[in-house]
């Protein structure tokens, strides 16, 4: 057996076509969003994806019998059999949970019959099932019967709901300095996330947007032109700038800027495994002092390599997060996972490469809004 592939633009269109073709004996064994190249390879967008098989398909493959045991058995097929067999395993623990009378309801809370769409919408966008029939519940609790069957009040209650396991900022470009110093932000992170070009972003923010005195330091000297592209973007926004190479510099540099109204820290990119360097990072950080330390993710990371990049630089104590990127994500409901556990406010999106327009202070409605496909980046 080999598993159909069903491609479409969204959720409800892809099993439309399932049931087109299948009818009502088909069954859906995995869904994901897929980037999907264009013309040329431009133009990519997000479509969902299906997997599916039908019920007798499966009775057979649970046998052993049928084309499948055939086909594994042909000369230089040993790979494929890898892949039949695997297949095979998932879904044959499917099949007896379901033979047994051990049903995924019996074992999962019951989802309204009015909410398994947006709720599979969920899942297929990487969010936990835990976190999904979290936001179910609380579309449920929140709306009547009545209200249940109006596919635009779900909709926008859906938004609502979702935005609120979203802590975010009261707003860091509003914010001011609690003890006379200038307000003092660091940016850290791992290598590639687009710091600098981050720290640029705000930079420009602070000094176009509200005509505030901003001073950049970089402690990024270990990137080839690093220095140079911080220097680039100052000369540019018209702020000043200084390198430090070590913790003597970076209090010289602070002290230089003392009249400034903000200081932006970039910092060097550091691999979450790389403990050594993230305890270099975290002693830079206490000569520093910063009121706030943002952690910056990009949007484009897997699930399992943010946690694991979270778990490491709480280290050094962030209190915030940014995501960059966003214009590249594949999957915003695991970004909403993702920043769910992490527990830190989100301070800042960035959805391009422009300074200093590709970047807004963080909305959780904006983001809850990206997972169902509403306000998505350029």
């Amino acid at each position: 057996m080999k598993p159909r592939t069903y491609l479409a633009d969204s959720m409800e269109q892809a099993v439309s076509a399932v049931r087109r073709d299948l009818g009502s004996d088909a069954v859906i064994l995995a869904s994901r969003i897929v980037r999907r190249r264009g013309l040329l390879g431009f133009m990519a967008r997000r479509v969902v994806e299906l997997r599916v098989a039908t019920a007798d398909e499966i009775r057979v493959a649970r046998s052993g019998a049928g084309p499948v045991a055939a086909a594994v058995e042909e000369p230089g097929s040993t790979e494929p059999a890898s892949e039949v067999f695997r297949e095979l395993g998932v879904i044959r623990t499917m099949v007896e949970r379901v033979l047994d009378g051990q049903d995924v309801e019996a074992t999962s809370p019951k989802v309204p019959s009015e909410l398994v769409d947006m709720y599979t919408d969920l899942i297929s966008q990487e969010v936990s099932e835990e976190l999904a029939h979290e936001v179910v519940d609380a579309v449920t609790s929140s709306l009547s019967a009545e209200e249940l069957t109006n596919p635009e009040t779900v909709r926008r209650t859906l938004v609502e709901q979702l935005a609120g396991f979203i802590p975010v900022s009261t707003g860091s470009l509003l914010s001011s300095s609690p003890d006379g110093r200038p307000l003092t932000l660091a940016l850290v992170g791992p290598t590639g996330v687009g710091k600098t070009t981050t720290v640029a972003k705000i930079a420009a923010a602070y000094r176009i947007r509200q005509n505030r005195k901003v001073g950049l330091v970089t402690l990024d000297t270990y990137r080839i032109a690093a220095i140079d592209q911080l220097r680039t973007y100052a000369e540019i926004i018209g702020v000043p700038m200084a390198v430090a190479r070590c913790a003597s510099e970076l209090t010289r540099a602070l002290e230089d800027m003392a009249d400034l109204d903000v200081i932006l820290i970039d910092t060097a990119g550091r691999s979450q495994k790389d403990s050594a360097r993230i305890t270099e990072l975290k002693a830079l950080l206490e000569v520093a002092r910063p009121h706030e330390t943002h952690l910056v993710l990009a949007g484009t990371a897997s699930r399992s390599v943010l946690l694991q990049e979270a778990a490491e630089f709480s280290r050094v104590g962030i209190d915030h997060v940014v995501l960059t990127k966003l214009d590249e994500a594949v999957s915003f409901g695991m970004l909403v996972e993702v920043v769910h556990r992490i527990g830190t406010r989100l301070s800042f999106l960035t959805t391009g490469q422009e300074v200093p327009d590709h970047i807004e202070t963080a909305r959780s409605d904006r983001l809850a809004a990206m997972v169902i496909g509403e306000g998505m980046p350029s």
